[in-house]
């Protein structure tokens, strides 16, 4: 084996490397803005929710925050835009 042999078989290593790491990237960034679109789409139904099942603020014990929503159907829900 000449070391050229050798030289462009540890390039084509790196590129394929390279290229798995722009694959991998391309697919969390891809999977992370499909979530963000999701939930503003859900805010829609959050709000109608809200309305349908007489929600309230639960608010912290110093009044400045809410928590979570009470609503009547027993269940307690925390939405993750309201947790500053």
């Amino acid at each position: 084996m000449t070391i050229f042999n050798w030289l462009r078989r540890l390039l084509l290593r790196q590129q394929l490397s390279t290229v798995m790491l722009v694959i991998v990237f391309t697919v969390i960034t891809i999977k992370l803005i499909t979530l963000y679109v999701d939930a503003n789409m859900d805010e829609g139904q959050w709000e109608q929710f809200k309305i349908d099942h007489h929600c309230q603020p639960q608010v912290a014990d110093n009044g400045d925050r809410r928590l979570s929503w009470q609503c009547d159907d027993g269940d307690i829900y925390y939405r993750w835009r309201q947790q500053r």
